[in-house]
């Protein structure tokens, strides 16, 4: 039985939707002041050497001394649920499309944990459901209804980042359950 897990982690998934799945990382990590490595290793699922690559390249911001903040830690959150269906130079040029530079908060539309909110929303809002492309943007519309951003076209430009963050994150589940039933085959015939 496949257990749902909060979208970029590996954490097992309450019932109901995410519309807050930032909030118990945000809170650990605003009572110790950030998580270690190993810790966010821990709720990710990846290889700390990964990690280690993202921030490298300038994807994520360098930690301080040795803690990731709550920004940080919603850029890897969000970089892992979107990298089974896009290259990371992609992954790359989106993020800097919605924030610009991962170490520049003032040219940021939408605060990073906020981001991955929304984004995890929308994927537990369709999940497990037929959909249609009409229904991505709704979902989309719906999340984004009481957005305002810092500039005119900063909903929009939201917009068309989800839409992309959305389809891939339901690409790669799909992508992971075609495995899994593939892997269930396979199986099958070596029993027989």
């Amino acid at each position: 039985m496949n257990v749902k897990t909060i979208p970029g982690t590996v954490l097992p998934c309450g019932e109901g939707s995410n519309t807050d799945a930032f909030s118990a990382v945000a809170s650990i990590c605003s009572a110790t002041g950030g998580l270690s490595l190993s810790q966010i290793v821990g709720i990710t699922g990846l290889e700390a050497s990964t990690i280690q690559n993202w921030v490298k390249r300038g994807l994520v911001p360098r930690p301080d001394g040795k803690k990731y903040g709550e920004r940080q830690i919603a850029r890897i959150l969000i970089i892992s649920i979107l990298r089974d269906c896009l290259q990371l130079e992609k992954i790359i040029r989106l993020m800097d499309y919605v924030n610009g530079s991962a170490d520049d908060v003032s040219d940021d539309i939408i605060d990073e944990g906020e981001l991955y909110n929304r984004l995890c929303a929308i994927i537990s809002e369709l999940d497990e459901s037929f959909f249609s492309a009409n229904d991505i943007q709704a979902a989309i519309d719906r999340q984004l209804r009481d957005y305002e951003g810092p500039k005119l076209d900063s909903k929009e430009c939201l917009k068309k980042a989800l839409n992309i963050m959305v389809t891939a994150a339901i690409s790669s589940r799909l992508k992971q359950k075609a495995d899994t039933l593939l892997n269930g085959l396979f199986s099958e015939s070596i029993t027989d």
